[in-house]
């Protein structure tokens, strides 16, 4: 190999390494748009799975439940900042239509209890459950002793809709509906 495509070929993995490792910030969010044909693309046959999960009785099962986040969940907070996510809002209704309790699981402190609960209702929430951090504990961790504690209460999660990892840490449900979060951009 010459000594100029040598050069030429360090130079392009330098620039490829340099590239590469780029901090996700510096990309931009995608439209609202955009944002909201990938929550309908993540819930895509949601509804139909929760018809076929309340038929499937299965040994063990307590009530069934859904296991949801809020923030970029069940409410806007980057886009149309309070609003219901229609499609996750759509797919508690039909849980809840099949007899399924509808819990919710946040990373939002203990002291936001009551504007939590006002927000959910005034987006046209029905829930049955509302377990939050504790000020200081990890969020990975109070999402897992949520779950914990739903599943101790009887519940079985069937499914879990969050946007970020920690909403999925640990398990305790049956099924993950991941929503967008663009490596973590979305506030």
């Amino acid at each position: 190999m010459s000594r100029r495509r040598q050069t030429l070929s360090i130079i392009a993995l330098v620039a490829a390494l340099v590239l590469g490792l780029a901090p996700a910030a510096s990309a931009t969010v995608p439209s609202e748009e955009q944002w909201r044909a990938d929550v309908r693309q993540a819930m895509a046959g949601g509804r139909a799975y929760l018809t076929e999960r309340a038929a499937d009785d299965r040994p063990g099962d307590g009530r069934l439940a859904l296991n949801l986040d809020i923030d970029n969940s069940m409410l806007a907070t980057e886009y149309d900042t309070g609003k219901a996510i229609a499609v996750v809002r759509r797919f508690t209704r039909h849980a809840r239509s099949l007899g399924m309790a509808v819990l919710v699981n946040t990373a939002r402190i203990v002291d936001k209890r009551a504007h939590t609960l006002v927000a959910l209702r005034a987006a046209g929430y029905r829930i049955d459950g509302l377990c939050m951090r504790e000020a200081g504990v990890r969020v990975a961790a109070g999402k897992q002793r949520c779950r914990r504690e739903f599943v101790r209460d009887g519940y079985t999660l069937v499914a879990n809709v969050g946007n970020r990892e920690t909403d999925f840490l640990g398990g305790n449900y049956e099924r993950a509906f991941r929503l967008p979060n663009y490596d973590n951009q979305l506030t």
